[in-house]
């Protein structure tokens, strides 16, 4: 009761003091002097008004700090809002972004107004600081700087080109640098909702930053590339700078793919940035610089992928669909680009690869005793190294085939549209209708079939024999003297088109075509792929009917490489540079004749004696090294067939009633035809002619063949 007492008291105490300060407050008056007298009687200090509680308020002008709603960031933080408001001014937004904005633009006008002063040489060096300095901060400590890649990367895309070539430049090792081995996938929504540590959120928030820029680079140089001098000598809006630019992001995309970026996010949008550079070979020397890495940089890109395939697939699909937007009109450089595939050398589609070696069963004695606790427990180590190893190779093996498969599939798909569109022009007087022609790439086509074209099914192949067979029937009847009369008195323009010579990429065409057929048949022959043998008769009548054709073409053993001098009749004095095959016309003459009497069955007795007959009138018109490669042959040929062979050496056989040998040159309403040419009854008369020829060794190789020839006793 007394504490209750001596509580109300106090408190009686303390309103009348209150009373008394208020009072004083009202008037005016602020007397501590007078209330020290009062205030001894109250021990609670705790429960006392200080003194600055008593000042008066002062009203204060400037802007107050307004909190509003918490803001929650992706990666899970909850971030705090304050802005500044006035007083008498209403809380909105949009009325402070422009003066935020006209602040901002007075903070940078006095920038400018820095480097006004200075030369071009000392801007140049500060812009080069700068741009170092931001890559210098990037490398150091990427997740701590992040914020220099955006604005590195805006520097880029600036209007003034010095600073967009240097940023450009400097971006290309700072992305090296920064990005990994491997494709950065997009977080899920409950990946974005999961709490995280913070470690965890900085890396996603830097690897989100990472991909955001190096995106927004990508796109940057895909527009920049477009422009190139070739495609802008007729539009005068384009300048020169626009055209450095062009240049320099294609140079930049082949950095990027030739390193591990290749592996990193966005890689068929930096492919496509290397792969338009090659629908036209341009005729300026920097642009056939970057036209020439370009295709570098896509054939070592294949050839490193061998293991995988999805870089391979990736390449093989834009190029391809490139090529068929086209219409086939590129360079035969770029179809060469496939002879890189490196994916396809060990594939198989058919699986007839050799079983492995099976151990041998130990025999019971041999065997090491195992209780049955330790039998279990071996097969159940048995079955997981088995999940082991199933789960490490049997899903890469699988990706990979099916890669494989894909990959195949695009190829020979590709291969096969253009011989198609080639034959269809192929049936030209100048051997080509144009520049870009599909016809120029029958080379690197047939080169690439009979690299691949073991690996096509047999009802594919029967589709690539067939367009092989149209086109070379297209350039022997344009030159076939069998359906002309030479009573024919009509004076028409359209038997120009009939007969004459054949060209130097005509004849190369033929042999082309016959060498691939064999070597696609032989191949399927060698895997055991043909269920039944294919008669290739068509193809050897043809090389039968263009031998003769073969000694009136003086290039016969010159190549692209050879030293000659310009035909002042030719429309173009640019000498023909085959990219892949460069073999002579006189040694793809051989591998055809060896592929008919040597790789496959298609040699016969009559045919061997057919062939050596033209071979030897060949021979007649021919330079040293073709006539001593034909002679050669010859001899492979007797050593062969034997004793009915050698007759044709020895005239005293040759006199029968069998009729006469019949030459089978090109002639009116005459067809050559090899089987029908008696060759029983022909005699090589031409070898006496060969024993005076001017080279010594061509006089030795006839006469051993006439040695050879005689029989023994």
């Amino acid at each position: 009761m007394a504490k209750r007492k001596n509580n109300k008291e106090l408190e009686a105490k303390r309103k009348k003091a209150k009373q008394e300060q208020d009072s004083l407050l009202s008037a005016g008056v602020f007397s501590t002097h007078d209330q020290n007298e009062s205030e001894e009687d109250i021990k609670d200090w705790d429960n006392e008004e200080q003194d600055y509680e008593l000042r008066p308020r002062s009203i204060n002008n400037e802007k107050k700090m307004v909190e509003g709603l918490p803001i929650k960031t992706s990666d899970g933080r909850i971030e705090r809002v304050v802005r500044e408001v006035n007083e008498g001014e209403p809380e909105e937004e949009p009325e402070e972004e422009p003066e935020q904005e006209e602040e901002a633009e007075k903070e940078e006008e006095p920038e400018e107004d820095e480097d006004s002063h200075l030369s071009p040489q000392e801007k140049l060096t500060k812009l080069k600081e700068e741009i170092a300095n931001l890559a210098s901060k990037l490398i150091e400590d990427p997740e701590e700087n992040i914020s220099c890649l955006t604005r590195l990367r805006k520097m880029s895309e600036s209007n003034n080109v010095v600073t967009c070539q240097l940023a450009i430049m400097a971006l290309i090792p700072v992305f090296k640098s920064l990005a990994p081995g491997y494709r950065i996938r997009p977080l899920t929504d409950a990946e974005k909702r999961e709490k995280v540590s913070k470690e965890v959120a900085r890396l996603r928030q830097f690897e989100q930053i990472l991909i955001h820029n190096y995106k927004q680079y990508i796109d940057h140089l895909t527009k920049l590339s477009k422009i190139s001098n070739s495609n802008s000598q007729n539009n005068k809006k384009i300048t020169p700078n626009q055209i450095k630019l062009g240049q320099l992001s294609s140079k930049a995309a082949c950095e990027l793919c030739s390193s591990s970026l290749r592996h990193f996010n966005y890689r068929a949008e930096l492919f496509n940035i290397i792969i338009r550079r090659l629908n036209k070979k341009p005729n300026d020397n920097i642009d056939y610089e970057i036209f020439t890495k370009c295709i570098q940089i896509l054939q070592t890109t294949l050839i490193d992928d061998e293991q995988h395939g999805d870089i391979t697939y990736d390449i093989v699909k834009l190029l391809s669909k490139s090529i068929k937007d086209k219409k086939f009109r590129v360079d035969e450089s770029v179809i060469n680009i496939f002879l890189s595939l490196s994916l396809l050398h060990d594939y198989d589609p058919n699986n007839n690869k050799d079983d492995q070696d099976k151990k041998p069963k130990l025999k019971k004695k041999d065997r090491v005793h195992l209780s049955k606790k330790e039998r279990k427990a071996r097969k159940e180590r048995k079955e997981i190294d088995e999940e082991m190893r199933k789960a490490e190779q049997a899903v890469t093996a699988e990706e990979r085939e099916k890669f494989q498969a894909q990959v195949l599939k695009m190829v020979l798909t590709l291969y096969l549209e253009i011989l198609k569109a080639g034959s269809h022009t192929v049936n030209n007087s100048t051997g080509s209708s144009g520049k870009n022609d599909a016809t120029l790439l029958m080379a690197a086509v047939l080169e690439g079939l009979s690299r691949f074209g073991q690996m096509a099914n047999f009802d594919l192949l029967g589709d690539f024999l067939e367009v092989l067979r149209e086109i070379m029937s297209d350039i022997l009847d344009e030159h076939s003297l069998a359906n002309t009369s030479i009573f024919d008195t009509n004076d028409n323009d359209d038997e120009d088109d009939y007969g004459g010579m054949y060209t130097g990429q005509q004849i190369r065409t033929v042999l082309l075509c016959i060498a691939t057929s064999f070597a696609l048949i032989l191949n399927h022959s060698t895997t055991g792929k043909l269920p039944m043998s294919i008669d290739l008769t068509r193809f050897i009548n043809s090389l039968y009917v263009i031998l003769a054709d073969l000694s009136l073409d003086t290039d016969l053993e010159l190549s692209h490489k050879s030293l000659r001098l310009a035909d002042p009749l030719s429309p173009s004095n640019s000498t023909n540079k085959p990219s892949v095959n460069v073999s002579t016309k006189a040694e793809l003459l051989l591998r055809c004749l060896d592929c008919i009497f040597f790789r496959s069955r298609n040699g016969t007795l009559p045919r061997a004696t057919s062939f050596t007959k033209r071979l030897y009138i060949l021979t007649l018109n021919s330079p040293e090294k073709t006539a001593l490669a034909n002679l050669k042959f010859v001899g492979k040929l007797m050593s062969r067939y034997g004793e009915g062979f050698k007759g044709l050496w020895n005239t005293e056989e040759r006199i029968s009633g069998e009729g006469s040998y019949t030459l089978g040159i090109e002639r009116p309403n005459v067809e050559v035809e090899l089987e029908r040419c008696n060759s029983g009854a022909a005699t090589l008369w031409e070898n006496v002619l060969l024993d005076k020829h001017y080279s010594p060794m061509v006089k030795d190789g006839s006469r051993s063949l006439m040695k050879s020839s005689k029989p023994s006793n």
